[in-house]
C-alpha cells in the first residue's frame, strides 16, 4: 500500500471544542479540548504521574523535553482537555509508524482521578477520531487495556472491532493504576481496528482452523481479501512427481524478521515479514538469547500476505506458540498474531472486556489450552 502523508485536509475539521459536562451529582464543568501547545508538558505529566506514580511504560513521557520534541517532529500528536479552575485534567495522543507502517494509533487517555465521571472519555475520543479521519492514514488502531473495558466499549461505538490480543505484554510489578490486575502477572491488550484508507487485505494464507475466524473479522471490518487456495504446506511444487516433497523447499533459505526485546516488561516482539527456511534456527536462537524464565514472554507477528505463512504458523505451533488473533490493515502487510506465555499462567476470567472481546477471548483461550495439551504431549512422549 503506498503510504498517505498528513495533508492541509486538517483546517477543515473542528480543531478546538469546548464541553459543558455533568456528573451524577449534577456538578458541571467546562472542558475544552485543543491539539498541544508548547506549554503544556507540566500538566500532562501530572495527569499521567495522578494515575500511574511514576511507572507508567512510556517513561519518555515523564520527560518534558521528548514530550515537546515528540510533538514538533509530528510523529505523535498530543491532545489536551482543560478547565479554567485546573488546567490540563486530561490528555491523549494519535501517534503515527510512518513508513514501517500507515495506521494511526489512538492510545495514552489519561484522566485526572477527580475529573472521571463527567463522560469525557467519550467525547474526547470523538474529537480524536475527527482528526484521525481527517488524515490519510490505512486504518484506525488501538490496543486497549484489558484490566477495564471503558476503551474497548466507546471505541467499539466509533467503528473499531476486536480483531486480536497482544498478551503479556507488560510487567505489572513495574505498573501501578488504579484499577484490578486479577492474578495475572503480565499485562495483556486487545486489538482494535477501523478500517480508513485500506480497503483490501489482498491475498491471504491462512491455516485451516482459523480461517472462519479471520472471515469473520474481516467481515466486520468491511475489507476485502483473497483466501489462497493452494496452501504450501498441503501442496508442494513437484509432489505428484516425488519431488519437493518437504514444502519447506519452497521457501527462500533466510526469514526476514526483526525483533526487540523490553528488558524491563521482559517481552519479546518479533515481526516476521518473509519465511525462509531458517526459521527455526532464527527462533531458537531468540529462545536462547531470552530463555523462558520468570515473566519472559513472546508475541509474534506474522505477515500472512506471505505464501509460506501456513508453513511458518505450523512451525511456531510446533514450537510451543498458539493464535492470539490478527493485526489486519495497518501496513502493506497482513499479520497473524502468536504468543508464548513461558512460565507465566494466563487467567483468562481475569480480563475485564466487553461482550465482543469477551467472544474473542474464549477463541484464544480455546487455542491457549489445545497448545498446552500438546505441549503436554510432547513431554509425556519424551519420558
Amino acid at each position: 500500500m503506498e503510504a498517505v502523508t498528513k495533508t492541509d485536509v486538517e483546517t477543515d475539521v473542528k480543531t478546538e471544542q469546548t464541553l459543558i459536562l455533568e456528573n451524577r451529582e449534577k456538578r458541571s464543568i467546562t472542558v475544552h479540548l485543543r491539539k498541544f501547545r508548547a506549554g503544556d508538558e507540566t500538566g500532562m505529566i501530572a495527569c499521567i504521574s495522578d494515575e500511574y506514580g511514576d511507572t507508567y511504560f512510556k517513561t519518555g513521557f515523564y520527560d518534558p523535553e521528548y514530550l515537546r520534541k515528540e510533538a514538533e517532529e509530528g510523529i505523535i500528536t498530543f491532545l489536551i482537555a482543560e478547565t479554567e479552575e485546573d488546567g490540563i485534567i486530561g490528555m491523549m495522543i494519535l501517534k503515527e509508524f510512518y513508513p514501517k507502517e500507515s495506521m494511526c494509533e489512538i492510545a495514552s487517555q489519561i484522566f485526572r482521578k477527580k475529573y472521571r465521571g463527567y463522560g469525557l472519555a467519550m467525547p474526547f475520543f470523538e474529537y480524536g477520531m475527527g482528526l484521525l479521519l481527517s488524515r490519510g492514514y490505512s486504518a484506525a488502531f488501538c490496543l486497549p487495556v484489558l484490566f477495564h473495558d471503558v476503551t474497548q466499549r466507546l471505541l467499539y461505538r466509533l467503528g473499531l472491532r476486536a480483531t486480536g490480543l497482544v498478551m503479556n505484554v507488560f510487567d505489572m510489578d513495574h505498573i501501578m493504576h488504579s484499577y484490578n490486575n486479577g492474578r495475572n502477572r503480565k499485562h495483556s491488550q486487545g486489538i482494535q481496528i477501523r478500517a480508513v484508507g485500506k480497503r483490501d487485505a489482498g491475498t491471504l494464507y491462512l491455516p485451516d482452523e482459523h480461517r472462519a475466524f479471520c472471515r469473520d473479522i474481516y467481515g466486520s471490518l468491511g475489507a476485502e481479501y483473497t483466501l489462497a487456495d493452494a496452501q504450501i504446506h498441503r501442496q508442494p511444487e513437484g509432489a505428484e512427481r516425488g519431488e519437493a516433497k518437504d514444502p519447506a523447499e519452497r521457501l527462500p533459505v533466510y526469514t526476514e524478521m526483526e525483533y526487540a526485546n523490553d528488558n524491563l516488561q521482559h517481552s519479546l516482539t518479533v515481526d516476521i515479514r518473509r519465511a525462509g527456511r531458517d526459521l527455526v534456527k532464527r527462533i531458537t536462537k531468540l529462545h536462547t538469547r531470552y530463555p523462558f524464565k520468570g515473566k519472559q514472554t513472546v508475541v509474534i507477528f506474522l505477515n500472512c500476505n506471505d505464501p509460506g505463512a501456513v508453513w511458518a504458523y505450523e512451525t511456531l505451533q510446533n514450537m510451543g506458540y498458539f493464535f492470539t488473533g490478527l493485526k489486519p490493515l495497518c501496513s502493506e502487510r497482513e499479520y497473524m498474531v502468536l504468543h508464548h506465555e513461558g512460565e507465566v499462567e494466563i487467567y483468562f476470567e481475569d480480563y475485564w472486556v466487553s461482550g465482543e472481546f469477551a467472544n474473542l477471548i474464549r477463541y484464544v483461550e480455546a487455542c491457549y489450552k489445545e497448545c498446552r495439551r500438546q505441549r503436554n504431549k510432547k513431554q509425556a512422549k519424551n519420558y
